[in-house]
């Protein structure tokens, strides 16, 4: 037993001795550090608190949006797009080129040109948020996204000018409201 204790008393030792010599060196500074640290702070521009800049393909100029909506009755809907989350940021212009709702006939297809595109996260997902005002039905809000691909910056490219299209296929709220209601509950 005494063999025992004795050998845990020195690895105890020998443990501390090795922890006190590297925090030594850490603690104990030499006069010539201290006096250029002195003059690199002195001569040191402050940072700016600004985040890095976005990298340059974080824009997309345009993407067409076609909607195409089920079910609508005679009067057709209004349809309103927004962006769906923080992470995705653009105006939603409709075919007259302004903004706001966009009236949607009865045979119910519709585009829209989402501008100043700019995704904020990695994955460069674009979520939009469309809500159908539809006269007599509740009002509706469906979410889509749709993941964008990088753009190329060479010039001669051919995909570098084409306009990224995404087509969302929407049942509208009467046509759901029907549905509904025909189904039976057990």
């Amino acid at each position: 037993m005494r063999a025992r204790s004795w050998m845990a008393a020195l690895a105890l030792i020998a443990g501390t001795l090795i922890a006190v010599g590297r925090a030594v060196p850490a603690l104990v500074s030499s006069p010539t550090q201290d006096q250029g640290q002195a003059q690199d702070t002195r001569t040191a521009e402050p940072r700016s608190q600004t985040p890095d800049p976005k990298p340059p393909d974080s824009r997309i100029p345009a993407v067409r949006l076609d909607l195409v909506i089920a079910g609508l009755g005679r009067e057709g809907c209004d349809v309103e797009v927004k962006p769906g989350n923080a992470s995705c940021k653009f105006c939603a212009l409709n075919e007259r080129g302004t903004q706001g709702r966009q009236h949607v006939s009865s045979e119910g297809r519709a585009t829209l040109q989402l501008r100043d595109v700019e995704l904020r996260g990695a994955d460069r997902n674009c979520t939009v948020a469309i809500t159908v005002h539809e006269p007599g039905q509740a009002v509706k809000t469906i979410y889509r996204g749709f993941r964008l691909a990088p753009r190329s910056d060479v010039a001669g490219s051919s995909t570098s000018t084409a306009v990224p299209m995404f087509t969302c296929y929407l049942s509208s709220p009467s046509k759901v409201a029907k549905v509904d209601e025909s189904r039976t509950r057990k």
